[in-house]
């Protein structure tokens, strides 16, 4: 009976370590298929750090309206 459970413990392990080695080669595949060219265009720096400057007061304005909001309704 143990001899059994063993088996089938084994089994179902040697099961799922195939799938999961399927499942990284697959991955691998796809990054190596799906791998960007180089021939998109080119980001600019400078615009993400400018997007950061723009990002910041639109979240300032959005945190104090939520803590005037969550302050009204705590009054309430």
């Amino acid at each position: 009976m143990i001899l059994e459970g063993a088996k089938l413990m084994v089994i179902g392990m040697a099961i799922v370590y195939v799938f999961l080695l399927v499942l990284m080669l697959s991955v691998m595949l796809s990054a190596k298929l799906f791998k960007d060219s180089g021939t998109g265009v080119p980001l600019d720096a400078g615009a993400s750090k400018k997007s950061r400057r723009n990002v910041l007061p639109v979240i300032a304005t959005a945190v104090a309206a939520y803590r005037a909001k969550r302050a009204s309704d705590d009054r309430s």
